[in-house]
C-alpha cells in the first residue's frame, strides 16, 4: 500500500493513503457520519482511523461537535496538502489506466500511399477524432523500408497494398480501395464510363518505381498478361505526384488506388476499373511485430476491425 510520511520529534510515522482519503472525505462532508456513508464504511471505522492520524501527528485535525466535524486551524492547513496529495495520486492512477488502455500515448504508422483521399485518410482522421489524446507519428516510405522499420521497432505498423504475409510479422487485411485508371483529359478513354482490363492492352501504362507502382505492375501482369501477350508498361523513377503530371502531359495512362483522387492535379480524368464481379479493388494490410505491446496499436487495430467489420485478427 502506498504510504505518506510524517516526522515528529525525530520519529517516523506512517500515514496510509486511505487515511488521507478519510480525512478529505470528512472535511468535504462536514460530518464523520456523512463521510462514512459516502465511502461505504462504518462510522466507527472512519473515526478510528482519523483518531489514529491525529495521535500519530500529535495534532487535533477536527473539532467534533454535535453538528458534525470542523477542521481546526492546524487541521485546515494539513488538509490542504492532504487534498493535493490525494488528487495528484488519483490523477497519476488515471494516467496509468489511460496508458494501459491505449487512451493516451502515441503510435507510429507507416504507409506508401497518399492520404489525400481513400480509406487510409478516412481511417486515420476518424481514429484521431475518436482519440484526441493519442499522437500519431506518420512515415511515408517504400515497402522495403517500411517493413524493415517495423521489424526494428521504429514503426508500430506498416499499412501496405496487397495481402501477402511477411515472414516474422503478424498481418491483417484492413480494408480495400478501388483501383482507378488515370489518363489525360483528351484521351479516347474519356468516352467510357468504366474500364475493363482488356481495354488496357491497347495502352501504354506508366508506373512509378515507388510504391504502390511495383504492386500495380504485378497486378496487371497477373490479370492481363499471357506468355504471348504482355501489357505495355513503362516504369519511371519518379514520385507519385510527378507520375500524375507525366500522364497529364499525354505520356500514357496509369493505375493507382482511389487515394490519389485528392491530389488535385489538373488535366486528368479518372475511371473505375471493373471486372465481372464489379469494381476492382485492392486490399490493404497492416503488418506489425507480434511482440509489440504498445496499447495504442492494440486500440488502433480494434478501431479498424470495428470500422470495417473485419473478422478476428489472425494469430
Amino acid at each position: 500500500m502506498i504510504l505518506e510520511f510524517s516526522i515528529q520529534e525525530g520519529a517516523l510515522y506512517l500515514i496510509e493513503l486511505r487515511q488521507l482519503r478519510y480525512l478529505v472525505a470528512a472535511s468535504e462532508a462536514g460530518s464523520f457520519n456523512r463521510a462514512a456513508r459516502k465511502l461505504g464504511i462504518k462510522q466507527t471505522t472512519l473515526s478510528r482511523h482519523i483518531l489514529q492520524v491525529e495521535q500519530r501527528l500529535g495534532m487535533i485535525i477536527f473539532d467534533r461537535t454535535t453538528r458534525g466535524a470542523v477542521p481546526t486551524h492546524d487541521g485546515a492547513n494539513y488538509l490542504l496538502t492532504a487534498k493535493r496529495l490525494v488528487s495528484e495520486f488519483d490523477q497519476l492512477n488515471h494516467w496509468v489506466r489511460q496508458k494501459k488502455d491505449g487512451i493516451i500515448g502515441q503510435v507510429a504508422i507507416g504507409f506508401h500511399t497518399s492520404i489525400s483521399a481513400g480509406n487510409l485518410r478516412g481511417t486515420l482522421a476518424a481514429f484521431r477524432g475518436a482519440n484526441p489524446e493519442i499522437h500519431i507519428d506518420y512515415a511515408e516510405r517504400d515497402r522495403t523500408h517500411l517493413l524493415r522499420d517495423v521489424e526494428c521497432g521504429m514503426l508500430d505498423i506498416a499499412i501496405l497494398i496487397g495481402e501477402v504475409p511477411e515472414p516474422d510479422l503478424k498481418h491483417q487485411t484492413l480494408w480495400s480501395d478501388r483501383i482507378i485508371v488515370v489518363f489525360p483529359e483528351a484521351h479516347p478513354l474519356t468516352t467510357m464510363e468504366q474500364i475493363v482490363f482488356s481495354d488496357l492492352l491497347r495502352e501504354t501504362i506508366v508506373l512509378s518505381t515507388s510504391d504502390p507502382g511495383p504492386q500495380i505492375h504485378k497486378l496487371l501482369t497477373a490479370k492481363i498478361g499471357t506468355p504471348f501477350l504482355q501489357p505495355h508498361i513503362e516504369v519511371r523513377d519518379v514520385s507519385r505526384e510527378t507520375l500524375m503530371c507525366i500522364v497529364a502531359m499525354g505520356e500514357g495512362i496509369t493505375l493507382t488506388s482511389e487515394a490519389v483522387l485528392g491530389l488535385g492535379i489538373t488535366g486528368l480524368q479518372y475511371r473505375d476499373l471493373v471486372e465481372s464481379t464489379g469494381q476492382f479493388r485492392a486490399g490493404y494490410s497492416g503488418y506489425w511485430r507480434e511482440d509489440n505491446r504498445n496499447p495504442v496499436l492494440t486500440r488502433f487495430l480494434k478501431f479498424v476491425r470495428e470500422r470495417y467489420s473485419l473478422p478476428p485478427l489472425r494469430s
